[in-house]
């Protein structure tokens, strides 16, 4: 005996519009119970627990198999629910996030045993990559990438038992993040705007930003201070640049941590000046410009003159560092997205809380990005769902 669901309420409507682009309607289906389960279930998110809270006889096996063995493309799913959330939200930025996902035993795709510098210790773990829209309201992500590195990329075993396409290869986590920004804003034709997030932990931030900066890809993004930049000609005005030869030196590469320092030992405490200035002291910030080395082998290797931030710590030094292209805008407008990006990092603990973000239980490649593809969307619903259904409304 089956026991249908209702007919047709918000969550049909919202399943109507971004499941759409599945071919088959049992996968349609199955996606909108997949999805209603994610928002009913209580505690784990598991497959076993989702079919047990939708009323439909034998739900589990069907659902085992849309998430592990349906062949349904999770790209132009994840395309229609960032356009919907786009559509609704206007949203201000795109937040670079990175996911460690603890698990036990070594067969799940991805996992390895990995430092987490987030946490101090290493970690049996899956790391996901994802880019969420972040306004004012609310940060839903999107876009989402596993790490497949170490014996991932190469391991013939490994990747048929997990069925890793033969075209997916193994990336440095830096790649990762800037072929999903190109995917958004070239095949999912979503508005541009700023990039932003704590880049700290990855590889070779240096590529990434270059490789933005080379697209026309504004950014704004948290760095260690150990980041490397070098002055520029403007450098040479400021007051006192004898005491500080490697500011005026514009082919002098330095930390982020140095530059700053000295530049903040300059600067007047009650110095206001604005953001397109060549330096300025401001509620606790310090600023400069600044250029981002130049990589060997770059088809573009013009300039890539930048805004370098820090912020003071109450004792000595600096507490934290950001690197922004967005040399024109002022000083609040660029803090204001880095308030974006902190607060997206609370919305990824709603997810894993409430939403699935650690629970699929699969092994596979495709059942990975299918159950991430399904936490966006039931994510995506709470955030704007009900108003979806309000348009429909009005426009019948």
């Amino acid at each position: 005996m089956v026991v249908s669901l209702p007919a047709y309420d918000n969550v049909s409507a919202f399943a109507a519009e971004v499941f759409r682009s599945m071919s088959r309607a049992d996968q349609r289906r199955w996606a909108e119970v997949y999805l209603r389960g994610l928002l009913l279930a209580d505690g784990k998110k598991s497959v076993r627990r989702i079919a047990e809270s939708v009323p439909i006889f034998h739900a589990n096996q069907s659902l085992q198999q849309f998430i592990n063995q349906s062949p349904w493309d999770w790209e132009p799913v994840r395309a229609l629910i960032a356009q919907r959330i786009e559509h609704a939200k206007h949203p201000r930025a795109w937040v670079i996030e990175r996911v460690v996902i603890p698990k036990r035993g070594e067969r799940s795709v991805g996992v390895q045993r990995r430092f987490v510098p987030e946490v101090g210790r290493t970690v049996n773990s899956q790391l996901a990559l994802g880019i969420a829209l972040a306004s004012e309201s609310a940060s839903v992500p999107v876009n989402w990438r596993i790490s497949l590195s170490g014996r991932w990329g190469k391991d013939p075993e490994l990747r048929g038992a997990t069925y890793i396409p033969e075209p997916v290869a193994g990336k440095p986590e830096w790649v990762e993040v800037a072929e999903m920004v190109e995917e958004m804003a070239l095949r999912w034709k979503l508005s541009p705007v700023p990039v932003v997030g704590d880049v700290r932990h990855f590889s070779d931030v240096t590529r990434l930003l270059t490789r933005m900066a080379n697209r026309g890809v504004g950014f704004s993004v948290q760095v260690d201070g150990s980041f490397p930049v070098m002055g520029t000609d403007y450098l040479t005005s400021l007051p006192n640049h004898d005491a500080a030869p490697q500011l005026s030196d514009p082919q002098a590469v330095v930390t982020i941590q140095r530059h700053l320092g000295g530049l903040g030992k300059q600067l007047p405490k009650d110095s206001m000046r604005t953001l397109t200035g060549t330096g300025s002291r401001r509620a606790g910030l310090v600023s400069s410009l600044a250029r981002i080395p130049p990589l060997r082998g770059d088809g573009n290797p013009s300039p890539k003159v930048v805004r370098i931030i820090g912020e003071l710590s109450q004792k000595e030094g600096f507490a934290r560092y950001w690197i922004t292209n967005l040399t024109h805008h002022r000083l609040d407008e660029v803090m204001s997205l880095t308030r974006l990006a902190q607060r997206s990092r609370a919305e990824m603990q709603t997810l894993a809380s409430e939403f699935g973000l650690r629970d699929f239980e699969g092994r596979s490649y495709p059942g990975w990005h299918h159950h991430m593809t399904m936490v966006s969307a039931a994510f995506a619903y709470s955030v704007v769902g009900w108003e979806g259904a309000v348009d429909a409304a009005m426009s019948s």
